[in-house]
């Protein structure tokens, strides 16, 4: 316990100013992957199955399915 105080003394001693910079491409591709893609997988899978948790679930794995596409092409065209 004597060390979780010094140690939490110690770095809160510091007074440091941190910036996180976010590049607009990022947050836009954020935006269009996760919130429009991730609506249209989600009413496409409700559509299909009419039950929410398998949409939701269909949604979460279009979402990840299309990020991780450009990686799959990437291996079939490699080969």
């Amino acid at each position: 316990m004597r060390t979780f105080i010094t140690r939490f003394k110690r770095e809160s001693s510091y007074h440091e100013f941190k910036v996180y910079v976010i590049q607009s491409s990022t947050l836009k591709r954020f935006l269009v992957m996760e919130i429009i893609v991730g609506t249209l997988a989600y009413h496409a899978a409700f559509y299909l199955c009419h039950n929410a948790l398998l949409a939701g679930a269909g949604s979460w794995a279009g979402t990840e399915g299309l990020k991780r596409l450009p990686l799959v092409v990437k291996r079939m065209v490699s080969f």
